[in-house]
């Protein structure tokens, strides 16, 4: 073969490679445009419909998964908060032509005026939604649906409810839950969003971490008029918050609720072994569960201005002068130091002369003479009054701190007030004042510038009861933590007996009905200035002193100690004593079912969510 027949055939061998090449690139474009063609008409013609109804508005929506506040229970197990299932509506403004109009239609069917729901959703960003009507019924419910076109921008969620079934007697401890406001937002630090529900005041607001969890989110296709379409697109599951269990009893906390009644006070029952807080309550109280619902303005406006102040919490945030019962710490001061002894005795004949001023003793006639254990069963006003001033306010002041007083006491609820422990020092600062001799004799007995709160009584009385170790008072089941008083087994022996007495032949004997021992001391905290020789019984009530009586039971080997003060009830013996017998008989009453066999009484039927972790 020639030089010219190999170049023919050589190109003869290419032409056909490229043939071959061209022809599978045919195939390959028909196979393509094949399946392009089978896809085509698969989505036009298969999914056609389903794309086409998506299409219309078809945009993807971020929902935020709220998580589940946590329940409270009492330390038997009974429910004091749990949460429901409910509904809330909320506008997504950005989706509104007309908002004026739309608040119009929508405020009759939501029992609010045009104007609420505006301030509502004034300053909330236009993008996000925002809860205008919350625990929506059925009925509100179908109205809205029946007529979605008109509203394209309202959502309705399910969300959980706060309710609280023994609202009655525990409004205060417990608390309540509302909205956040721009103050928390700022401080959480975008854990929080507007409409969020947060503890506002008690239990809720101090153990709001532990009981709100965190919120998660899921993604859900909507169309133009706010439907749903298509499939949730799980993004990320709430964490629940954690339930918690105090250590309240509610059979004694609802028997102190009774024992208050009408009258204007408060009351702290506890271990004194613990400082587990067994019974709180302050009265006038309030429904926890309106705040959960929400307040129109007048119900807000009239609550606000109630001149009995039912929103205040007396038993941690209102401060008396004590009266007579700070004879407790008179005494402890008077022994500790040696200024008196178990012997020595002061005659009574029923007032006494110091600087130019003459001071009364309760007692007319006079109690004759007194020793420390007589002073205190019969609260003989001239006793202390020679021990004051004896002791001088600095002692009288440091024995006030070592007892808890002027200053909080670690129950750690908001609100909190540290009282009045006043001496030269304090009276410069706040009053720019000097001390005189004649306010170290009214501080003796009670009066003056000394002022406590009802917590922090108990907890100077349980220091007595253990001993000598004050209680840290808890509301959370195990935690402990006492702290040293620093008294003498001899103190605290004439302490004891002089208490005892009180109940079993002074002041006090109203505190048992015989079947249990009782240790206490009643006190009358001077409200108005008058004349000697008036019947305190005829006054009226705004001006009559209020009435003391702090104590603990048995009186030999306690297990309950207590404070109650009602506002212008006159004699403590007479009004106070009463209440604390009440929480005690149920307290000492062999008919009070195990607290095993109670666990979980009261439950909802129907929960959202019972976490499981619990808060103790």
């Amino acid at each position: 073969m020639d030089y010219r027949e190999r170049w023919e055939l050589k190109d003869f061998l290419i032409g056909q490679r490229l043939e071959r090449r061209i022809l599978l690139i045919h195939v390959l474009l028909a196979l393509v445009l094949v399946a392009f063609l089978f896809n085509f008409w698969y989505l036009q013609g298969v999914k056609g419909v389903e794309y086409a109804r998506l299409a219309e508005g078809n945009t993807m929506r971020k929902i935020p998964l709220k998580p589940t506040r946590g329940w409270i229970y009492d330390r038997d197990g009974q429910v004091i908060a749990a949460t429901r299932p409910s509904l809330d509506l909320l506008v997504r403004q950005e989706q509104v032509d007309d908002l004026p109009r739309m608040l119009d239609d929508l405020a009759p069917i939501l029992t609010a005026s045009p104007r609420d729901l505006a301030d509502v959703l004034r300053g909330e960003p236009d993008f996000e939604p925002v809860v205008v009507g919350r625990d929506v019924g059925l009925l509100q419910l179908a109205w809205i649906e029946s007529r979605r076109e008109r509203f394209p921008a309202i959502e309705i969620r399910e969300t959980a409810r706060r309710f609280y079934p023994e609202a009655a007697i525990i409004a205060h401890t417990i608390g309540y839950v509302g909205q956040v406001n721009e103050n928390q937002l700022r401080a959480d630090k975008g854990r929080l969003k507007s409409g969020d529900i947060v503890g506002k005041s008690g239990v809720e607001r101090a153990f709001d971490d532990d009981l709100r969890g965190d919120r998660g989110w899921h993604l859900v296709s909507v169309n133009a008029v706010g439907r749903q379409v298509g499939e949730t697109r799980v993004g990320q599951e709430a964490s629940h918050g954690n339930r918690m269990q105090l250590t309240i009893d509610l059979d004694l906390q609802r028997a102190l609720v009774e024992g208050l009644g009408v009258e204007t006070g408060a009351g702290v029952f506890l271990d004194p072994w613990t400082g587990e807080v067994l019974a709180i309550a302050s009265t006038p109280h309030f429904d926890p569960n309106r705040f959960a619902d929400g307040f129109d303005r007048a119900s807000w406006e009239k609550l606000q201005t109630d001149p009995r102040r039912p929103l205040h919490d007396r038993s941690i945030a209102s401060f008396y002068a004590p009266g007579s019962t700070f004879k407790v710490v008179m005494a402890a001061a008077g022994l500790e130091t040696g200024i008196i002894g178990e012997d020595d005795r002061v005659y009574c004949n029923g007032s006494a002369t110091y600087y130019k001023r003459r001071r009364l003793c309760w007692k007319r006639g006079g109690h004759g003479w007194v020793n420390i254990r007589k002073a205190l069963a019969e609260s003989c006003n001239v006793y202390f009054y020679e021990l004051g001033q004896k002791l001088g306010i600095e002692k009288i002041h440091d024995f006030g701190d070592r007892f808890g007083l002027g200053r909080l006491t670690g129950v750690g609820l908001s609100g909190e007030e540290a009282g009045i422990l006043g001496n030269s020092e304090w009276k410069r600062k706040h009053r720019g004042e000097q001390w005189y001799p004649g306010d170290t004799i009214s501080v003796s007995i009670g009066q003056g510038l000394l002022a406590v709160t009802p917590m922090q009584m108990a907890r100077m009385i349980g220091g007595v009861a253990t001993n000598g170790k004050l209680p840290t008072p808890t509301l959370v089941l195990g935690s402990q933590k006492l702290e040293p008083i620093g008294l003498r087994p001899t103190t605290l022996r004439l302490l004891r007996a002089g208490l005892a007495d009180a109940v079993s032949r002074g002041t006090a004997t109203r505190a048992t009905d015989g079947t249990f021992t009782v240790a206490g001391k009643t006190g009358t905290a001077q409200v108005y200035k008058h004349s000697a020789g008036i019947d305190a019984d005829k006054l009226p009530k705004a001006e009559r002193d209020h009435a003391w009586f702090v104590g603990y039971a048995p009186a030999d080997k306690p297990r309950i100690a207590f404070a109650i003060v009602v506002e212008n009830g006159g004699h403590g013996g007479t009004i106070a004593a009463p209440i604390a017998r009440s929480v005690l008989e149920i307290f000492f009453s062999s008919e009070r079912p195990d607290p095993a066999s109670r666990a979980g009484v009261g439950r909802s039927p129907s929960p959202v969510h019972e976490p499981a972790t619990t808060v103790r």
